[in-house]
């Protein structure tokens, strides 16, 4: 029986604030259907009625964005009419590794077999409270969100179909937005290349700045910035755990200088 191992070095952690540019519509279920209801809701806490950012909707965002850029083959369907990129092969992995290393990919998937823990995890990212108090005293339509009305319009007979959308409005901010990145180093990987792929996480939030989060970016939803942007680094011994170290900080992503953060996470990493 072959013998698997892989070892936890530390974690390097991503902090930001998220600051909507332009109104954000993630959506959830709606309560139920109702006259005059809303057509397309957001997604809330069920305990405060606030809105918030799922982590699965920035992880998977980030990941759809490094496909695009990467050509990345959509090998894996996951239900009607979606697809998403998994590696089958060996030369796949390495190939994409900037996408599988990062977000994870399926242990045995046709002829791949991984046994390296997915290494990002993303939270869920609440408003700030200066935007929880901001929203709350505003008059907008639904607490802390707006009421956008679109409609589409049948090209013969000009008939419009109304449809009322919930956003979240710009302006508001919500955070701190946290990725995790854990420094696991499976058979065949140095801790030098595993921390050196943190760089593609930057990469992809660089990406969303350039794109959108959320639904309906194509019509002006889910403009995003990232502010007060951290980088912090923990490095795991054995019966050791000590406090994360700063490494970086920046008012924004693009002042922060990638090359420097990957420098001297690759310091903290050493040895």
């Amino acid at each position: 029986m072959k013998t698997r191992a892989v070892t936890l070095h530390g974690r390097i952690f991503l902090r930001a604030n998220i600051e909507l540019l332009t109104g954000l519509h993630i959506g959830g279920a709606a309560g139920g259907l109702e006259i005059g209801g809303l057509d397309k809701p957001v997604i809330r806490n069920p305990r405060n009625n606030q809105p918030y950012i799922p982590g699965s909707s920035l992880k998977g965002k980030l990941r759809s964005l490094m496909e695009k850029v990467y050509g990345a083959p959509q090998t894996f369907r996951v239900n009607e009419g979606v697809y998403v990129h998994v590696p089958t092969n060996e030369e796949e992995y390495r190939r994409f590794y900037s996408i599988a290393g990062v977000f994870g990919t399926l242990p045995n998937h046709k002829d791949l077999t991984i046994s390296i823990p997915t290494r990002l995890a993303i939270r869920d990212v609440p408003l700030t409270p200066e935007s929880e108090q901001a929203l709350r005293q505003l008059r907008t339509d639904l607490p802390y969100t707006e009421i956008k009305w679109e409609a589409a319009i049948d090209r013969v007979t000009s008939a419009a179909a109304p449809r009322q959308i919930e956003r979240v409005p710009a302006g508001a901010v919500f955070g701190p937005a946290e990725a995790v990145y854990s420094v696991y180093a499976g058979a065949g990987e140095t801790v030098a290349e595993v921390v050196k792929l943190f760089g593609a996480l930057l990469e992809a939030f660089t990406y969303l700045e350039d794109d959108y989060l959320g639904g309906m970016g194509s019509r002006g939803n889910g403009q995003v910035r990232l502010r007060a942007v951290q980088v912090a680094a923990r490095r795991l011994k054995a019966g050791q755990y000590g406090d994360a170290q700063p490494v970086a900080e920046a008012n924004t992503l693009r002042e922060l200088d990638r090359e420097q953060v990957i420098a001297t996470l690759q310091q903290i990493f050493a040895g």
